[in-house]
């Protein structure tokens, strides 16, 4: 027996925890109450005080197992608090016996619930918001008795103020400034937020696990219910406390090594590992609204996309007319593409205009001639997002350079992904790159230096997949950092930040192209600022899944020196199909040629 109760002079029963030395290192009591390992011991990343039953429960794991123990035979209604605390201790100590209290509250809340089986959904990059460009996570609860849409979901997130300014948030977001909290809402919420109005994927991970693991996972989001923790945007956020959460009831670690951050992302990895897959029951694919209106637009046939062209560019009056010659499997389709096309045009602009909402009406009544049957569209299978390559990059490239000769760069990249990468259900035609450091070795030089550094970098070609009326955004992209001004120099970086926006479109298959204006600022000091700007196009063939090409050829006007002209090239190539590396090959041109080979590899 590990434990045992002794009664003291009051009469009173306080636990004896001497034979328990062990029992508080255990893991599973110390992701109970959220402990970490720190400098002088373990300590609780909770904040709010009445989670703790003992004064010193943040910082002693024993002294709360203690209070615990006491607190549950001497006051019964706190095991109505700890729910998921008390399973836990009958599991570890058979022989306990604990007073019967009634719980209704949480009886209760178990019930709403009826969970039979839990899903991980991850939700696509979203990079209109700082705080959802690397996807996102949460738990739902699934009752086969309820629509998907009415069952519960728990989300973790910051705390934030309404209106808050978006670079307030980053700051506020990376150094700690939010409290973060669970909340549960109804899945339907989550679709709305994330598949509607954000016209993101949703991808479920369906997980194995007993029905004893789905209870103790809700008995500790009870226990979470207003408790605090301080929010963290790349460390202890909503990837790290899901997968916290995750752990307790898998015993199987989710928290990627050998990284200072986690993301969304890599807790979508660790669970397909081989030690981890076998919790995986299945894959479930929910499209954006975005997303279902560009798959049943490519089923069409050539006429029935002309015909759903006319009839959003046709007035109301003649918008009949263009089903006359439509048999009925065609009307239908047409129809039902027009539905999603007004659906997503409503989300993208915050409404319909008078004249669509119109249209729509008119093509709902014209729905109503034809026979009350459902119209057979094709379910393309998707690419899960853990079949894409890993986030972290290393990369070791021999260079020639026609000014200083012979080179190595060493490059790592914390994450995410650029145009090349093997990009399996994140955003089509889009990079995203954050804390990217290369080192460059000359042999002119004989010595390592710091030759670029990228704050971020994101690029969003918008490409339309419809060519239909308002289904378009502006090729756009920002990068900030420090980097060469020319590469036929060595010791030459500046502080730079530049952008371009444009236009993106399809000129064959798998070849998206873009024009735009793209502009530069450089510093070297506030009195030495130098602003450059110039056309740029630009574009991405898919020649094979395992090669792909990109290429950025752009001409630029120094603004400071009499608008002095000079051109500038990047034309790389991507080789291999793997998670985790791939070779490629660049060729740069800026006031000089540099040509080099890239061997990559991901975790």
């Amino acid at each position: 027996m590990l434990a045992s109760f002794t009664t003291n002079a009051e009469g009173a029963q306080e636990a004896d925890i001497l034979p328990v030395s062990s029992l508080y290192n255990n893991q599973t009591w110390l992701n109970l109450l959220h402990h970490e390992p720190g400098l002088f011991g373990s300590e609780s990343l909770i904040n709010s005080a009445d989670f703790f039953l003992s004064p010193d429960g943040k910082n002693d794991a024993a002294a709360e197992l203690r209070a615990t123990l006491k607190a549950f035979k001497s006051d019964p209604q706190t095991q109505c608090r700890f729910p998921a605390r008390k399973m836990w201790l009958e599991q570890q100590l058979p022989d306990i016996e604990f007073p019967v209290a009634e719980c209704d509250d949480y009886e209760a809340y178990m019930e709403a619930f009826a969970a039979e089986s839990v899903s991980l959904i991850y939700a696509s990059g979203y990079l209109g918001n700082p705080a959802s460009m690397y996807g996102h996570l949460l738990l739902k609860f699934n009752n086969s008795q309820n629509h998907e849409f009415l069952d519960n979901t728990f989300n973790y997130g910051a705390r934030v103020p309404d209106g808050e300014n978006k670079f307030v948030y980053i700051f506020q977001g990376i150094t700690g400034g939010y409290s973060g909290q669970f909340a549960n809402q109804k899945y339907h919420h989550q679709n709305l937020t994330y598949n509607e109005s954000e016209l993101r994927d949703l991808w479920e991970y369906r997980l194995r696990l007993s029905q004893n693991k789905v209870n103790f996972l809700l008995a500790h989001l009870w226990e979470l219910e207003n408790s605090n923790m301080t929010y963290y945007f790349f460390t202890e956020n909503c990837a790290y406390q899901l997968a916290k959460l995750l752990e307790m009831v898998t015993d199987v670690q989710l928290i990627a090594e050998g990284k200072l951050w986690v993301m969304p992302f890599d807790i979508v990895m660790m669970l397909n590992k081989p030690e981890a897959k076998t919790f995986v029951d299945d894959v479930i694919y929910h499209g954006s609204r975005q997303e279902q209106l560009y798959q049943r637009f490519s089923q069409l046939e050539n006429e029935e996309k002309i015909t759903v062209a006319s009839v959003i560019d046709a007035p109301l009056q003649d918008v009949e007319k263009q089903f006359n010659d439509q048999s009925t499997v065609s009307a239908l389709r047409i129809i039902d593409t027009l539905y999603d096309y007004y659906a997503y045009i409503n989300v993208k602009n915050d409404g319909l205009s008078d004249a669509q909402t119109t249209k729509l009406k008119k093509l709902l009544s014209l729905r109503f001639r034809y026979p009350a049957e459902k119209t057979e569209w094709k379910v393309d299978k998707k690419t899960p997002p853990h079949k894409a390559q890993n986030t972290a990059m290393f990369q070791a490239s021999p260079i020639y350079n026609d000014a200083f000769g012979e080179g190595l760069e060493l490059r790592f990249r914390a994450n995410y992904y650029d145009l090349l990468n093997v990009n399996a259900a994140r955003i089509e035609n889009s990079a995203l790159n954050t804390f990217d450091l290369t080192l460059l070795y000359t042999k002119e030089e004989e010595r390592v230096r710091l030759r670029e550094f990228t704050l971020i970098d994101i690029v969003n070609l918008n490409l339309s997949q419809t060519g239909l009326p308002e289904d378009s955004e502006l090729a756009w992209g920002i990068s900030a950092g420090y980097k060469p001004t020319a590469l036929d120099c060595i010791d030459c970086s500046n502080t730079y930040f530049e952008g371009f926006v444009g236009k993106s479109w399809e000129t064959a298959d798998n070849f998206v192209n873009y024009f735009a204006l793209a502009g530069e600022v450089q510093f070297n000091s506030l009195k030495d600022i130098e602003f450059f700007s110039g056309p740029e196009i630009g574009g991405v063939l898919t020649i094979a899944p395992y090669w792909v090409s990109s290429i950025k050829l752009g001409g630029y006007f120094n603004l400071n020196k009499n608008w002095q002209y000079d051109n500038h090239l990047r034309w790389e190539q991507r080789f291999f199909e793997h998670q985790a590396f791939d070779v490629r090959t660049s060729v740069r041109y800026d006031q000089g040629f540099e040509y080099a080979v890239n061997l990559s590899i991901y975790w």
